[in-house]
């Protein structure tokens, strides 16, 4: 009876054991091995979508280089871009068949806001004027590159978007079929979508701090190694700016600050989303678990240095000095003048005093315009062709710099590359005197100042107006001189050194010239091989006034003379005898 217990008892045991053992084997095989396998491949999604990203990375960049690519034809400032670009361009050409520039966004609101504080600074209400009509263009250019740049992600519709030499820009063809050709064989690409937006932190510009930074209005938190911050708040005398994050070189930023385009940022961060399907046949159930892999990526583009050629200023005294206008700060002071007549011209037809069938058309006048009120602005067309080069504190300087000059003298103003501004009287003048561009404007001035004496002073403006739907022949370009490399010439006030100083001439532009007297010659009008570069190989040929720097502005003070008055009085007084 005991042993039969006994032997109850084991056979129990036995049946509990194997029991436990089935249960055990069978949480493995449920719990425990699933487990295994979904950690091994999420080592395997992990490692699968590490190098995936870096492929999407790749096409963002590529992505973000398409954007910086497109160009558009702008009313207010002519062709702009995420990026500046040389006039080089075989599709960016002027109604004369040269190339134009290209100014970068980002130039653009620079110039603009720096232009703002110097006219604060002057306390100039006409600049504030003027600054204040550029920054509502401003608005409206950047609402269409923003456009523009949002509908090129989307690769629907029928609208060509394209670069400086027409070459067809398409950012989700270009980025479909990188990752096509680089994604593994065993990831398939479900879907792409490209997206333009800004970044609520991070990114780069390329825009200097405004100097002296004492009036740049910058906060040092709102400044980056002498840059400012992009898609902040900049105000600049109380008015808003904001700048698109640009670097030297597109690179990649956080996804996680990204937002979609809206109204207030200039939206140049584009966001690549890809949807991929991922075989593993090594694991064909498991690997289902985690086939989809959903991957994204911002990228900011790029924006080159600005180059394009910076416009020559001439005032000419044809009398010599002229008492009471002493400098330019006397020129800009309302007070100096008592005007008799003021007349504005616009050209139309080519070139005024150059082109047979130019004609200039009288324009009227639309506000109290005085002498001062068109010294000031033509002053500021002139800064602004400049665009970021000349310092504010350069431009004050230049305000106050006295003039010494004699009959017939001609100074030269030009910006140079350290910003500063450089005047020097050159004994011969390289530019068509006396002429205004195709749709630009001139100006006579019939006035008194101090001493009795009556100037008259003319005005003529070649870059007012930019591009080629308003800006006429030359689209608001300077105008080259005679011969092509003045600045590099003795005669002409000039010299390699000092060329290369503006960022002109040989050694300012890495061009050599293989004809320097070809505006002699006018059996060839399309130039192909008239710039080389250094090593003597041939390159892409740029704007002719890109070399040498061209005539943006001339003012001619001429005509002075002591009033009649004195004169009919005592003859009055004769007569009565």
């Amino acid at each position: 009876m005991l042993n039969h217990v006994t032997k109850l008892r084991q056979s129990k045991h036995r049946n509990n054991t194997g029991g436990a053992f089935v249960i055990i084997v069978a949480c493995c095989c449920l719990i425990i091995v699933p487990m295994i396998i979904i950690a091994t491949q999420f080592g395997m999604y992990t490692v699968d979508k590490t190098r995936v990203q870096n492929i999407v990375e790749a096409a963002g960049l590529l992505a973000a280089n398409d954007l910086s690519r497109i160009v558009i034809n702008d009313p207010n400032f002519g062709y702009v871009s995420l990026s500046n670009y040389a006039p080089i361009g075989k599709a960016t050409v002027a109604p004369d068949g040269e190339p134009l520039p290209v100014t970068g966004i980002n130039t653009l609101i620079g110039t603009i806001r720096q232009n703002t504080i110097l006219a604060h600074e002057l306390g100039n209400p006409t600049m504030a004027s003027l600054v204040e009509s550029d920054r509502d263009g401003l608005q409206h250019t950047i609402d269409r590159l923003n456009v523009t740049l949002s509908q090129s992600l989307t690769g629907k519709g029928n609208q060509e978007f394209t670069d400086i030499q027409g070459a067809k820009v398409e950012p989700l063809k270009d980025v479909t079929k990188y990752l096509k050709a680089s994604l593994p064989s065993n990831v398939e690409l479900v879907s792409v979508k490209l997206t333009s937006g800004w970044i609520s932190e991070g990114g780069r510009t390329t825009v200097p701090v405004p100097q002296p930074e004492r009036i740049a209005e910058v906060k040092p938190e709102d400044a980056q190694q002498g840059f400012v911050k992009p898609f902040i708040k900049l105000p600049a005398v109380g008015k808003p700016f904001t700048f698109a994050g640009l670097g030297e070189a597109s690179t990649i930023v956080q996804s996680r600050n990204f937002h979609p385009m809206d109204k207030d940022h200039v939206c140049s961060i584009v966001k690549v989303e890809c949807v991929l399907n991922i075989d593993r046949a090594e694991t064909p159930y498991a690997g289902k678990i985690l086939s989809k892999m959903p991957v994204a990526t911002c990228s900011q583009p790029y924006s080159l240095p600005d180059v394009g050629p910076g416009g020559v200023m001439t005032l000419r005294f044809t009398s010599g000095p002229v008492a009471g206008l002493t400098s330019w700060g006397d020129f800009i002071n309302d007070g100096n003048f008592r005007d008799r007549q003021l007349l504005r011209w616009e050209v139309a037809g080519g070139d005024y005093q150059v082109d047979l069938q130019a004609k200039k058309r009288r324009l009227d006048n639309t506000y109290e315009n005085t002498t001062a009120h068109e010294f000031s602005e033509n002053l500021y067309y002139w800064l602004r062709s400049g665009h970021l080069r000349p310092r504010i504190d350069s431009v004050l300087a230049m305000l106050n710099d006295q003039f010494k000059t004699g009959p017939n003298e001609v100074y030269a103003y030009e910006f140079t590359q350290d910003g500063s501004i450089s005047r020097r009287v050159i004994d011969r003048d390289p530019f068509p005197v006396g002429v205004t561009s195709d749709a630009q404007v001139s100006t006579l001035a019939d006035t008194h100042i101090q001493g009795d004496k009556q100037p008259i002073v003319i005005f003529r403006n070649n870059v007012k107006r930019l591009g080629t739907i308003n800006g006429g022949k030359h689209g608001g370009q300077p105008l080259s001189g005679y011969p092509l490399n003045w600045c590099e010439l003795q005669e002409y006030g000039g010299g390699e050194q000092l060329a290369a100083k503006l960022g002109r001439g040989r050694l300012g532009t890495g061009l050599v010239m293989t004809d320097p007297s070809y505006l002699a010659s006018t059996a060839i009008k399309d130039p192909t091989d008239l710039f080389r570069n250094l090593t003597g190989q041939s390159t892409q040929q740029p704007r002719k006034s890109f070399y040498s720097g061209g005539l943006a502005l001339d003012i001619e003070i001429g005509g002075c003379k002591p009033s009649t008055a004195m004169l009919d009085i005592e003859r009055q007084q004769r007569l009565k005898r």
